[in-house]
């Protein structure tokens, strides 16, 4: 056998990871399936089609696979994130760049089954202190870098803190509403309203400042 036919030996740290992403993807898919009221884990091992025993040694408890879910949901969100800023350019309006980023989060099913978690496990004191550290970790680095955006523009830092927080508060209060009540005429009438108060306070591309 010639070197050229060898085969290329993946390394195990390299099989390792690849084995975790490839639970952490079928545990997400599972209760994005399903709900995580109705969330087994024996239906995981076999999404990604691989044994249980493997899936265990990964990943022991449902807590685990539950917390692999979320990180992989973060994790693809994040980079339709980076996408995103990546994107913007000077003459942009930031607010509307950063209420669409907002809107591909908050109105993915990545956020839907985040949502889910916390709502249905919400009586796992554990799973929901792990899950809570998570989402903080995953979107003040978002929430960070769009503000750090407004600054760099002029904005005054309290003021593009309290624009930017209210901003994403508009786009995931109103996804909340919609599981009762969907109505994306209102959603875009109250949107436009707002970025029209946040105008009303800035004169001349700055911040208007308290007196």
């Amino acid at each position: 056998m010639t070197e050229k036919t060898k085969k290329i030996r993946v390394p195990q740290a390299q099989r390792t990871a690849n084995m975790r992403f490839r639970l952490s993807k079928a545990a997400f898919e599972v209760i994005q399936e399903v709900g995580y009221a109705n969330f087994r884990t024996s239906a995981v091992s076999k999404k990604a089609g691989v044994s249980q025993g493997a899936q265990l040694h990964h990943f022991p408890t449902k807590n685990d696979l539950t917390l692999a879910a979320m990180q992989y949901a973060y994790e693809q969100s994040h980079s339709i994130f980076s996408r995103n800023i990546s994107a913007f350019k000077a003459g942009d309006d930031p607010i509307d760049a950063a209420m669409k980023d907002a809107e591909d989060f908050f109105m993915s099913d990545y956020f839907m089954v985040a949502l889910d978690i916390l709502m249905a496990g919400g009586k796992n004191e554990e799973l929901r202190d792990q899950q809570i550290k998570l989402a903080i970790a995953s979107r003040s680095e978002v929430e960070k870098a769009w503000i750090d955006r407004l600054i760099a523009l002029g904005w005054d830092k309290e003021l593009a803190e309290d624009i930017l927080n209210l901003s994403f508060c508009v786009v995931r209060g109103y996804v909340v509403k919609m599981l009762i009540s969907e109505n994306p005429k209102q959603y875009q009438r109250l949107v436009t309203r707002w970025k029209q108060m946040v105008s009303a306070a800035v004169v001349s591309g700055q911040p208007a400042h308290s007196a």
